[in-house]
């Protein structure tokens, strides 16, 4: 018997009514396919089609994923400042992880207006209600970490389970690293993506079973390699010349790396390098009926990215890791969760839609934000383990139920359900955000899609000591640990202050590295421009010209691409 009768008898007309065809997004006007299988998801979740593009919709979810920026926000109460991956210019103000946890946040319940925008009311209970600041989900030892997995001694680190690392996004089992994206198991490693089992090296990309190396791409099993690319069980490479070992060891004694310059004209070499690499029509491994990129053990994902660990039957979503999930549509930063729609952060979840952050065995919620342990949810943020809420207001079970079914079908009625929030409820700062970086939107695109403009540093984003004396970026070179640790940088291209932490500088000189001369957000923002993107293309086979589905690549918009069969002849023929 359905709970919601009104509303299923009004969506099941407009259902009923739908056939596949053109479609012209509401937002931005581009065209699409409205197609069967999409029609199916929509019945699937019993919700009304989008008037918004797929890639719109995800780019609209994306807006709120958290790639890499930091700053200063302020305590809700005592405004304090408090170091978060909340920009304060959003509105949105935060409270350290466990002073939020031991809140009740239903004393923020919003009693909704019929006569007003659903979307306007759900806007103001957000910046009404704080979020944690930094959403750990394993309490950090001694770091300065946001969605920690279990880190120690690290700095400035996201979604990572590590030791002793610094400026890193998604990476694992990690210990002496920095500026690393999509690790795992490394140890004494550099600007390092998308590796696995890396030791001892600097600048890798896309490699496996490396150690004491500089300069990889699409490597496995090397070892003493400088400048290598598609190399397998190599030793002794140079810019990809076989060198013995006594004239190896020669140059890589003559290069050093501490110098400034002399890690810019290599860094150079490398983007090169890489420009003239072989590179496969996709990273997906063991996976079955797939498309998209970096899919890993997974079945059935149409148009995933950086999917893996046995996931199936998923489309268009993205970051779905490391446990498994099902039945997700438009869904990113999924883990463990099954039977979602069009949102972020579904974490040990079922059915949920349009939400954000629903962390910890959340149930059939929709359009709540930031909420654990809950149940038969709408409209709510800041709940822990509640049912039967509506705007944070408390319901008995038949009340939830009556209101509920009452509130979807105006919302139908007037075209609101079924939307994803735009753009001005993120919490991020537009230019760094996923949808910017990943998906590709302009500043046009983004203003159609509901940004909320703010300068990068405004309302205190670079923190109390915004007025100390900033010191010339050429004194990084020249200057030993004690002294570079107390001065003030100033990095032209973010408009932001930076400077550099004790251990981290020790670190470089450990690794035999120069230290950066731009902020973080830059450097990682340059990491991420390494991964090949979630947008697809059409392109041909650079050896055969058979037709292919290629990622988008911003660094690399001219490698070259092959096919699977010409890429694994490549390997075998010159390896």
């Amino acid at each position: 018997m359905s709970k919601t009768p009104n509303y299923d008898s009004a969506v099941k007309k407009i259902l009923d009514q739908l056939v596949p065809g053109e479609r012209t997004c509401a937002l931005t006007g581009e065209k699409w396919l409205m197609t069967e299988e999409e029609i199916g998801w929509y019945k699937k979740f019993n919700v009304p089609p989008s008037k918004y593009s797929p890639l719109t919709r995800r780019r609209l979810i994306n807006a709120n994923f958290v790639l890499f920026d930091i700053w200063y926000n302020y305590h809700a109460e005592n405004n304090t400042p408090i170091i978060s991956v909340i920009h304060p210019a959003s509105g949105i103000r935060v409270l350290p992880d466990k002073e939020w946890f031991r809140r009740d946040f239903t004393s923020a319940a919003y009693q909704y207006e019929v006569s007003r925008s659903f979307f306007d009311q759900l806007y103001e209970l957000t910046r009404k209600v704080p979020m944690a600041a930094s959403f750990n989900y394993l309490e950090p030892e001694n770091s300065i970490a946001f969605i920690s997995l279990g880190d120690q001694d690290s700095y400035f680190v996201i979604a990572c389970k590590s030791k002793r690392t610094f400026y890193s996004s998604n990476a694992f089992e990690v210990e002496d690293g920095a500026e690393l994206i999509s690790v795992s198991n490394a140890r004494n490693v550099y600007n390092v993506v998308r590796s696995q089992n890396i030791h001892n090296s600097l600048f890798v990309r896309e490699s496996l079973e490396c150690s004491n190396c500089c300069f990889l791409f699409d490597c496995r099993d090397c070892e003493f390699c400088f400048g290598a690319t598609n190399k397998r069980h190599a030793k002794y490479i140079w810019l990809n010349e076989q060198l013995d070992q006594k004239t190896w060891e020669e140059r890589r004694a003559e290069v050093d790396l501490s110098d400034s310059h002399t890690r810019e004209e290599y860094e150079k070499k490398f983007q090169k390098l890489m420009d003239e690499a072989v590179w496969p029509e996709n990273f997906n491994i063991n996976a079955e009926n797939c498309t998209g990129e970096y899919i890993k053990d997974s079945t059935e994902i149409i148009d995933g990215y950086l999917v893996c660990s046995g996931s199936r039957n998923c489309e268009k979503v993205n970051h779905v890791h490391p446990t498994p999930c099902h039945d997700i549509y438009l869904g990113a930063g999924a883990v463990g969760s099954s039977d979602c729609y069009c949102g972020l952060g579904f974490g040990h979840s079922q059915n949920a839609k349009y939400s954000l952050c629903v962390i910890n065995n959340c149930i059939d919620v929709e359009y709540c934000n930031g909420c654990y342990d809950c149940e038969h949810c709408f409209a709510c943020v800041g709940l822990r383990r509640k049912k039967f809420c509506i705007f944070n207001n408390q319901y008995s079970e038949e009340e939830y139920w009556k209101k509920l079914d009452e509130l979807k079908t105006i919302m139908l009625s007037r075209g609101e359900y079924g939307e994803f929030p735009l753009m001005n409820f993120s919490g991020q700062y537009w230019k760094n955000s996923a949808t910017v970086q990943m998906y590709g939107a302009d500043e046009n695109i983004c203003r159609a899609l509901g940004v909320d403009f703010f300068e990068v540093s405004s309302s205190g984003a670079e923190g109390p000591d915004s007025q100390v004396v900033l010191s010339d970026l050429s004194e990084i070179e020249s200057g030993d640990i004690n002294s570079l640790a107390n001065k003030v940088f100033f990095d032209t291209e973010a408009r932001r202050r930076f400077r550099f932490l004790k251990p981290e500088l020790q670190l470089y000189k450990q690794l035999g590295i120069a230290p950066p001369r731009q902020h973080p957000t830059v450097r990682l923002a340059k990491l991420y421009n390494e991964l090949n993107f979630p947008l697809t293309k059409g392109s041909n086979c650079f050896a055969c010209q058979k037709r292919i589905i290629v990622s988008e690549n911003i660094n690399h918009p001219m490698r070259k691409t092959h096919c699977h069969s010409c890429y694994l002849k490549y390997l075998e023929e010159n390896n």
